[in-house]
């Protein structure tokens, strides 16, 4: 019998990955930076090629790799947020915070100038 596999957990792969991704991104744009400077040094059809097709490429995938990373994590710390909100909401935080006496605040100093 066939067992179903297991779905992947891509949030997690990549929050483990994040640094060899953004150490990969930042090599490719690097590399691609390279080329569109040599095309710039040495303005020849084979350098402006390579830079607008390969460069381009790599800045692309570089850039996806940054952003797939920068979204991950913001989707990581959004759980982390949600079950710190549930934890609260359970009731176990809030009997700690109403058992704290009201603090007093006083009146703003006046802003207003001095003869």
């Amino acid at each position: 019998m066939i067992e179903p596999r297991a779905p992947r957990n891509v949030i997690g792969f990549v929050a483990r990955w994040s640094r060899r991704l953004l150490a990969l991104a930042a090599i490719l744009t690097l590399i691609g930076l390279g080329l569109m400077v040599w095309s710039m040094a040495q303005p020849t059809p084979m350098p402006v090629i390579l830079a607008m097709s390969v460069g381009q490429g790599l800045g692309i995938l570089a850039f996806l790799l940054f952003g797939g990373v920068v979204l991950v994590d913001q989707l990581r710390k959004q759980r982390e947020a949600g079950a710190r909100d549930v934890e609260l909401s359970s009731g176990v935080a809030r009997e700690s915070a109403s058992a704290r006496p009201p603090v007093a605040s006083s009146p703003p100093p006046s802003r207003e100038a001095l003869p």
